[in-house]
């Protein structure tokens, strides 16, 4: 069942073209990985992808509906987003941040049981014990953390996710990923924007490879070969294959 797609997507900033005739689709169980370097347009395209940029060309799909005509309760009780983490100043407890994601399905007065569905993503998130402390005290790979239990607490239909591994640790890089296998196994449909390579062999069914002049690749993880990811991040790689390796 299709969950996400693209049409013939186009971007100008201060008219630069930034990318052109983007066209994808996730279906329900697929992940799209997004590689490329600095510069190239891969937030920009996340975020002409939820709406928060306005297309050039081209429309975002929701389950086969445009996005801007979803009305924007609905559209975030669907579609998870979890950007690049940024330090910010909110004497919020993390519980209460989290809980705050729920607002997308619920007025603002939470009910019991919402509270346990805070409990419950803390506990698979791994940061239970961080429940009681506010977020101005976290570190950049806490508060990470918590963007990511508060984007799932609605328990949505496709998440896309901004380079989650930023600022985090090897350990908590492994438990984003494995966390992104099971909601997999459960059906979801997920946009990852990485710099690692390894990380998009692992998970992604699909990869989209942008380059400076506005070009892209789109396939299955065979591009992830080392002549073409040294064209897109412009230097040689050594990459070992994950498809290859027998436990």
């Amino acid at each position: 069942m299709s969950l996400f797609r693209v049409e013939n997507g186009a971007f100008y900033r201060h008219k630069k073209l930034i990318f052109e005739k983007i066209d994808f689709e996730i279906n329900s169980g697929e992940v799209l990985a997004i590689l490329g370097c600095n510069g190239v347009g891969k937030t920009t395209l996340i975020q002409c992808c939820m709406g928060f940029l306005k297309w050039q060309k081209g429309r975002s799909y929701l389950q086969n509906k445009a996005i801007e005509s979803i009305a924007p309760k609905e559209l975030f009780s669907k579609i998870a987003y979890i950007p690049q983490a940024k330090n910010f100043n909110v004497a919020l407890s993390v519980f209460d941040m989290v809980l705050l994601g729920c607002n997308a399905k619920i007025d603002l007065i939470p009910k019991k049981e919402h509270c346990l569905k805070v409990e419950k993503i803390l506990q698979e998130v791994g940061i239970m014990h961080l429940s009681n402390k506010t977020c101005d005290a976290l570190s950049g790979g806490e508060l990470q953390m918590v963007i990511f239990a508060r984007a799932l607490v609605n328990d949505p239909l496709v998440v896309i996710l901004d380079e989650p591994e930023s600022h985090l640790d090897f350990q908590n890089q492994h438990k984003i990923l494995e966390i992104l296998k099971i909601l997999k196994d459960r059906g979801k449909g997920i946009i990852i924007n990485t710099h690692y390579p390894q990380n998009a062999q692992m998970l992604a069914d699909k990869i989209l490879i942008m380059h400076r002049n506005q070009e892209y690749l789109l396939g299955d993880n065979r591009l992830l070969s080392k002549k073409q990811l040294a064209r897109s991040f412009e230097v040689e790689i050594g990459f070992f294959d994950y498809l290859a390796m027998s436990v």
